[in-house]
């Protein structure tokens, strides 16, 4: 996770203080008694990273991330308050854990590769990571993890990969024209595949159901592993890390192929 400063953290320690107070007051109407909330969500939490042209992440003290609202929040807090439910306090960690090592293998007994057996003839590759969300730090952990699981065919290291923040609607789009997108990479492979608009329309229904609106996007560059060997040959490459912030989750999306 990225490192913050003593007075950040002051600052964010004192905004989730204010949402406790605010959560208190609404719980005591219920049990008068009351002297504290139930937050699952640590200090560290309460920040979110925003992408600032020409390219770098600046830090803003907010509400966590896959909430539309502070009273959203607010209302998780006084639920599990009044519920009784105790925060999740996450995977234990040791001293000797490296940060930045790969997590979890991939999800893949998510319902949506169901659905992805459906077309066989993709050239793309998807991996749902349940990835702890650290802003840039986490996109690159996510890559790692799904990369881990091609290790066995694939040479590379995703430490020496270059990622930038791109525009969700830039991959989705059918006016790219900047080289290889999500949209081409999915419906024009170097071998036709008959899939249409609406069979991308359905996949990613599937697994982005709640919309574009809360993706956060990193491209990254293809010439750290010899995956993309083949694409570089002249139809493409394209790695991408998606942050679904409605879900909380990670999608990693690879594509290399040739004739």
């Amino acid at each position: 996770m990225p490192e913050h400063s003593e007075q950040d953290l002051k600052y964010a320690a004192e905004f989730r203080e204010e949402i406790h107070k605010e959560a208190l007051a609404i719980v005591r109407k219920t049990r008068p008694t009351a002297v504290d909330v139930i937050d699952r969500h640590p200090v560290e939490d309460y920040f979110q990273e925003s992408w600032e042209y020409p390219g770098r992440f600046y830090t803003v003290v907010a509400v966590p991330y896959g909430y539309k609202s502070r009273k959203a929040l607010v209302d998780e807090i006084v639920r599990d308050t009044l519920a009784g439910k105790a925060p999740d306090p996450g995977p234990a960690r040791t001293e000797t854990v490296k940060d930045d090592a790969p997590g979890p293998a991939p999800n893949k007994d998510d319902p949506f590769y169901s659905l992805l057996a459906e077309y066989p003839d993709l050239d793309i590759d998807y991996f749902i990571v349940n990835e702890r969300y650290s802003g840039y730090d986490s996109h690159r952990k996510a890559l790692k993890t799904a990369f881990s699981s091609l290790s066995d065919e694939w040479n590379g290291d995703p430490d020496k990969a270059a990622g930038e923040k791109t525009d969700p609607a830039e991959q989705f789009s059918s006016d790219y024209r900047e080289g290889l997108n999500y949209r081409k990479a999915f419906l024009y492979p170097p071998h036709p595949n008959g899939y249409t608009g609406k069979d991308f329309v359905r996949v990613n229904a599937a697994l982005f159901p709640n919309g574009a609106d809360g993706l956060e996007v990193c491209k990254w560059t293809t010439d750290w592993s010899d995956y993309f060997d083949e694409g570089r040959e002249w139809w493409g490459t394209l790695c991408l890390t998606v942050y679904d912030k409605t879900l909380d989750r990670f999608v990693v999306i690879m594509a290399s192929a040739t004739d």
